[in-house]
């Protein structure tokens, strides 16, 4: 796969984390009042998700390369599987399915996050026949 497609990829994946944090911030008291979720937890994990999301952004525009698709593969397919024990909890305890599925969200994103952070800052060397003064 060529480059312009995982960069489109990658950007598009990363505005959706960002999307999916200003839901979770918009849809708080929706959240708290009628479905129990922890508001605290609520607001860090948005927070969170939404940088983890410009990260993933800025990395797609600055590099764009598919060594970091594996991480989002991960962090999808844990998501589903959090998520459907989360939905399974919920039926009995919904406080402890928030507590799963936010915390789950929260810990991943601060990996997955970091990781694209760091990407970013890392600069290739220049050619070795390239003059380096300044």
């Amino acid at each position: 796969m060529s480059a312009g497609p995982l960069r489109a990829g990658l950007l598009a994946d990363g505005a959706w984390k960002i999307l999916v944090g200003i839901a979770m911030l918009a849809l708080r008291a929706l959240l708290v009042e009628r479905y129990d979720a922890p508001s605290a937890l609520l607001v860090v994990t948005a927070v969170v998700v939404m940088a983890c999301g410009l990260a993933e952004a800025l990395y797609a525009v600055r590099d764009g390369a598919g060594s970091r698709v594996p991480l989002l593969i991960a962090y999808d397919s844990g998501w589903v599987l959090v998520s459907v024990v989360a939905l399974l909890l919920a039926r009995t305890a919904a406080g402890p399915a928030w507590t799963l599925w936010l915390g789950y969200q929260l810990v991943v994103a601060i990996v997955v996050g970091t990781l694209f952070a760091l990407a970013c800052r890392k600069r290739p060397a220049p050619p070795l026949d390239q003059d380096r003064t300044p």
